[in-house]
């Protein structure tokens, strides 16, 4: 009698439909600039309201503001059907490996991972090309994919822990485990 020791069952795409390196980096700098412009628009608030109140500072609320644009950008807009700029321009939604829309949870996990420090967008791309799903660091701990808009699954598999040591990382996460060819 065999005994299963998957987490469940898992979705998986064709290996056209997940976002390659070049879509990633192009999404990065679309949204980084999106980022930048809604910053900019904070601070211009803040001196337009320093104007008006020259004695309160609004330094403190306009970080606060940016902040609250970004996580709104990045998880609410980008895990709903419009998406972010970046990735309706490059074609590409995001799913879970379940097949179901992030929770906001899990969106927020994966943008603070995303903010960790400066050597992850590193280590995101040099995994990108390493990896079969061509998913980074964050989204294998996140538990999401990267496909383009019209993406289907291509089948299902059980999901079972993957153990990863490398770049000075211990990583274990859920991963669907397919034989069938992604091609």
């Amino acid at each position: 009698m065999t005994t299963d020791h998957s987490l469940g069952d898992g979705i998986f795409f064709h290996q056209d439909d997940y976002a390659g390196f070049t879509r990633r980096v192009i999404v990065m700098l679309i949204d980084s600039f999106v980022l930048i412009l809604l910053s900019f628009a904070t601070l211009i608030a803040m001196t337009f309201a320093e104007t008006i109140w020259p004695d309160t500072d609004f330094t403190v609320a306009s970080i606060f503001g940016s902040l609250v644009l970004a996580w709104i950008y990045l998880t609410v807009l980008k895990r709903s059907r419009f998406r972010t700029l970046g990735y309706r321009l490059a074609d590409l939604r995001i799913t879970t490996t379940t097949g179901v829309q992030p929770s906001l949870l899990t969106m927020t996990f994966r943008m603070l991972m995303w903010g960790f420090g400066p050597v992850n967008f590193l280590m995101d791309l040099v995994w990108i090309a390493a990896d079969t799903e061509r998913q980074t660091i964050r989204d294998c701990l996140a538990g999401t994919y990267v496909v383009r808009q019209n993406a289907h699954p291509a089948g299902t598999a059980p999901m079972h822990l993957a153990r990863y040591c490398g770049l000075g990382l211990t990583l274990a996460y859920p991963r669907v485990v397919h034989h069938e060819p992604t091609v």
